[in-house]
């Protein structure tokens, strides 16, 4: 079996692609592997870098190690020192940095609180809002929860009922005279006696 010759990899002409849908699939490819070339040199050097590419499209793409943003600012505080900015502002910068890394971690712990309390809330209504969902809805866990209520308020309320209806039977004096008692010893009162 014999095998074709292929054209293998070719070395293309550094010119402008002049048709824009390969220009932009050109730009893709390229893209990815430069992103990965640069992932393994910051691997395999502990280097840190950052690549901003804007696509044909004008969309930008960014790679950094360890992010863009921290590349970025390490650059503009190089160039500042070389401009006769202090180099050890970062170093004073540190405590500052560390107080407030810590006030958003008690932040994100309050947060977080406040999320599991709201959480419990909404749980809390949406177990006692099956109360009031129509009894054909129930399933048959919840009817059984029903039922136990509705004995206990029927007991509930007979005992208020029969309280309601003893003291209806005995109705205690506004003012028992004769339970009065004087201030004085010697003084009694007879309401028989007048005046």
């Amino acid at each position: 079996m014999e095998r074709k010759p292929n054209a293998g990899r070719k070395k293309i002409e550094m010119k402008l692609i002049p048709a824009s849908d390969a220009r932009q699939v050109t730009f893709s490819k390229r893209r990815s592997g430069l992103f990965k070339k640069a992932s393994e040199l910051a691997t395999l050097c502990e280097s840190e870098i950052a690549i901003i590419a804007f696509s044909p499209g004008g969309k930008a793409f960014s790679f950094g190690h360890p992010s863009v943003e921290a590349v970025i600012n390490r650059y503009d505080g190089q160039t500042q020192a070389v401009d006769g900015g202090d180099q050890n502002g970062q170093e004073d910068d540190l405590p500052e940095l560390i107080q407030r890394y810590n006030a958003l971690l008690d932040q994100l712990e309050v947060e977080k609180n406040r999320a599991q309390a709201i959480k419990n809330m909404g749980e809390e209504m949406k177990a006692k809002t099956w109360l009031l969902t129509p009894m054909e809805n129930l399933n048959l866990t919840q009817l059984q929860i029903l039922k136990v209520l509705m004995e206990n308020l029927k007991k509930r309320v007979n005992q208020q009922r029969e309280e309601l209806s003893k003291k209806a039977r005995n109705p205690r004096p506004f003012l028992d005279l004769n339970a009065v008692e004087a201030a004085d010893p010697s003084v009694s009162y007879n309401p028989t006696q007048k005046g």
